[in-house]
């Protein structure tokens, strides 16, 4: 369960990577931190604002590196779009973005799909990428979710294998899953822009592409829209039907000497890290120094406090919609505080988070 204080105690390591489930990379962060190991944290940095305040405030104190797999900020068509055009659609009033993962990583893949959302694993990417690229910092929030497949995954797991073929023995679960198939989060933010983001992880698996995802930016002179299945790589192939590929996320090309080269964004974001730490420890130079050139933790606050926010609001919201067919709860976000909104509940607000101190 802690296999982690083995590798940090026993291997004598520079860094750790965390790939844990996402509920999960909490304490490996900071038993690093406190060791004085660097970290590399597949994202979400973690689930809880309270969490990401330890892991900052740790990493500032021992001058650690704390990198995190943020690396949709990387794909190429997105960074073009939001380095050499957003600022010539000038005031942007909208951004509408989905990434919808496939049903196996629900089903097959994550056992631990009970303990996060499809928001929280993907959704993250996006707002990174706004976060990121835009500077603007939510002040609200409005979530709602649906729950259909997923939780009756019993009674679907043998139609889904009749559908596509594939022989109910092979599917590894058959029971119920509780968690939500999609999410809904609509974000106020405090330049005046809306965010809408549409996550799933139930993508049905004749789907063309590996995933769905798309980013589309709206302002008052102009527009841009990144859609995978759009690049331009598609091919069919007897037996595989007509795919979309995306090579610019994770290319593979083998090479006359036996070896593969991997290229593309999908570990761009891996090698920034890495970069960081190897200044730090090679060369010397301070966290302030490496500051800026990789996906830090800091960079991620305002993300888990989105995450944290989200799901408590559609989980409110699908309560009421079960119970009153209506789904009237919001959040409000500062900087020190994260505060519940439900016009229908006993109390008029319920504060979920405040900076300590």
């Amino acid at each position: 369960d802690t296999v982690w204080k083995d590798m940090i105690e026993k291997a004598g390591i520079d860094v750790l990577i965390v790939a844990t489930p996402d509920h999960l990379h909490h304490q490996p962060i900071v038993d690093a931190l406190a060791a004085g190991v660097d970290v590399i944290a597949e994202k979400p940095l973690c689930l809880m604002t309270s969490e990401a305040d330890e892991i900052i405030a740790l990493g500032d104190k021992s001058g650690l590196v704390v990198a995190v797999d943020m690396h949709k900020r990387y794909d190429p068509f997105v960074r073009d779009m939001m380095t050499n055009s957003l600022e010539r659609y000038d005031r942007i009033n909208r951004v509408r973005a989905a990434l919808e993962e496939p049903l196996e990583v629900s089903t097959e893949v994550f056992d631990w799909a009970t303990e996060s959302n499809p928001f929280a694993y993907v959704g993250c990417h996006w707002l990174d990428v706004v976060a990121h690229y835009t500077g603007a910092r939510p002040v609200s929030l409005y979530a709602t979710g649906e729950k259909n497949l997923l939780v009756n995954w019993s009674d679907y797991a043998a139609r889904v294998a009749e559908l596509t073929g594939k022989p109910l023995s092979e599917f590894s679960r058959h029971e119920d899953i509780e968690t939500w198939d999609a999410m809904n989060v609509n974000i106020t933010y405090d330049n005046g822009m809306r965010g809408d983001y549409n996550n799933n992880w139930i993508n049905p698996a004749d789907f063309e592409g590996a995933v769905n995802q798309e980013i589309e930016v709206f302002g008052v002179l102009g527009r841009g829209f990144v859609d995978q299945q759009d690049r331009g790589f598609r091919e069919a192939i007897t037996g595989d039907g007509s795919r979309t590929r995306n090579p610019t996320f994770g290319g593979r090309i083998k090479l006359g000497d036996g070896n593969t080269e991997l290229f593309g964004y999908g570990k761009a974001s891996l090698v920034a890290g890495l970069l960081a730490i190897s200044r730090r420890r090679i060369l010397g130079e301070s966290l302030s120094d490496v500051q800026g050139s990789y996906p830090d933790a800091a960079s991620q606050r305002d993300i888990t406090m989105i995450i944290e926010a989200a799901t408590r609001v559609a989980e409110l919201n699908y309560a009421y919609l079960q119970e009153q067919q209506c789904a009237p709860v919001t959040a409000a976000l500062t900087e020190d505080t994260i505060t519940i909104l439900d016009a229908l509940g006993a109390s008029a607000s319920e504060e979920i988070y405040r900076r300590a101190g």
